[in-house]
């Protein structure tokens, strides 16, 4: 009959409406389903170490980070006002390890803050250093600025003589844990502490003393010369 056929036809049409309904559904689920990107933090410009940041100095992506470490929007809260450990390229993911917490809660060190640095490595007797240890950096510095090598050049081979043992620092430990010095003071306090350690680091036959807080820099130098027999008997040596 006229009459069913037309009713027929409504039906599919029905049908079909719902099944491109569903289909269209179905693929926003997948996609919302695989899709897994979020908002995440980045630099908005180069920070430099030592910077104090806040919010005008980051920005929010959205990405899909997997299992890399990176901060949301909702946890930089206590990132602001913060001082930066290292230097940050602009769009580097953000991350909680970069940044620290100085300024400390008393007023006489308002302006200091707190810095880890390498506990250095080298010739040491009697154990390990630990927190209290006052000790000096022995070692061989090369001479870097050396004329006649430099007049010479590379097509003499000249035995070049070993630099003698010198003093490169005196350190007092005051804080040590899982192989680090922490360190509070100014900012360029902590980098003058870092390089005079590249230097040790760098220098060669590079051995640890441990001294007596009577001992000076004088009378250690006095016995790296051969002047003085023994400058205290708190030194530590091989």
């Amino acid at each position: 009959m006229p009459g069913g056929n037309e009713k027929r036809r409504l039906g599919l049409v029905l049908v079909g409406l719902v099944l491109v309904v569903g289909t269209a559904f179905g693929f926003w689920y997948v996609l919302q389903t695989i899709d897994e990107r979020q908002g995440y933090v980045v630099a908005s410009r180069d920070i430099v170490r030592w910077d104090r940041v806040g919010s005008s100095d980051f920005a929010i992506i959205e990405a899909n980070v997997g299992e890399a470490v990176a901060m949301t929007p909702n946890e930089m809260g206590p990132i602001y006002g913060q001082w930066s450990t290292g230097n940050i390229p602009v769009g580097t993911l953000i991350t909680p390890g970069m940044f620290q917490v100085p300024p400390m809660s008393s007023e006489s060190e308002s302006k200091s803050v707190v810095t880890a640095l390498p506990l250095p490595s080298g010739e040491v007797a009697f154990g390990a250093l630990a927190t209290g240890d006052r000790i000096a950096l022995i070692g061989r510095e090369p001479d870097e600025a050396d004329p006649l090598a430099d007049a010479l050049g590379d097509s003499v081979a000249a035995a070049p003589e070993q630099p003698p043992l010198t003093l490169i620092g005196i350190l007092q430990l005051e804080d040590v844990r899982d192989n680090q010095i922490f360190y509070v003071g100014d900012p360029l306090g902590a980098l003058e502490l870092l390089e005079l350690l590249e230097r040790f680091e760098r220098a060669q036959d590079n051995k640890i003393w441990r001294i007596g807080i009577d001992v000076t820099a004088e009378q250690l130098m006095l016995a790296l010369q051969g002047e003085t027999a023994t400058v205290g008997t708190d030194i530590g040596s091989e």
